[in-house]
């Protein structure tokens, strides 16, 4: 669309705004496409049709179904992390009640939208088709919050002690095995009993 059709008025709607709602659209509907079983088989047609848009509009918005797939796995990573980031604000300064209440909050989270679940712990960790180009990027991210979560004068994860490094990414790797696990339905536990263990991994591994 050309930048006057973008800024243009219909209905009290600018361009802009028809296309940002779109995008919405068409995110929402790659969250349920590929947070479902069968997500292994989500072409650009299925997203259009969950989104009822059309091809055209797929394309004002993304390149492919992987530039979708991007968009829909920081919406997931977004929406754990927005709740985990209000529910530590007002916890205590020790790293043990921040970061149970942290683990709790994240597995409370996913359990309320499984979509999140398959998203991130086997679409983009597990053995999805789209793991292997994202897998690092997730799990340095997924420390990076343990560490900011830990504790708010723990300073630069990346200039931390290594040993500190070494024990997050250890948390950090074994957590994620566990959820994929649950995702996969491997383990028939609740949510609070799968909190309740991540609580006690990170306890035994001896965080600062």
């Amino acid at each position: 669309m050309s930048a006057s059709g973008a800024g243009r008025m219909y209905g009290g709607v600018t361009g802009e705004q028809r296309i940002a709602e779109r995008r919405r659209k068409l995110i929402e509907a790659g969250m349920s496409l590929f947070g479902s079983p069968g997500s292994g088989s989500v072409r650009v047609k299925d997203v259009v049709a969950e989104a009822a848009l059309t091809e055209r509009y797929f394309y004002e918005s993304f390149s492919d179904l992987d530039a979708l797939f991007d968009a829909v796995l920081e919406l997931a990573n977004e929406t754990v992390e927005s709740a985990v980031n209000a529910a530590v604000v007002e916890a205590p300064d020790d790293a043990i009640s921040r970061i149970s209440i942290a683990l709790r909050t994240s597995t409370e989270t996913m359990a309320r939208d499984p979509r999140i679940i398959r998203v991130i712990f086997i679409e983009a960790l597990g053995k999805g088709g789209r793991a292997s180009a994202r897998r690092n990027e997730i799990l340095v991210r997924a420390a990076e919050n343990f560490f900011r979560w830990s504790g708010t004068d723990m300073g630069d994860f990346d200039s931390s002690p290594v040993e500190i490094r070494m024990k997050t990414f250890a948390l950090t790797g074994a957590a994620s095995e566990v959820l994929i696990s649950w995702a996969e339905g491997l383990l028939d536990v609740t949510a609070v009993e799968l909190a309740d263990f991540l609580v006690g991994l990170y306890w035994r591994i001896d965080l600062p």
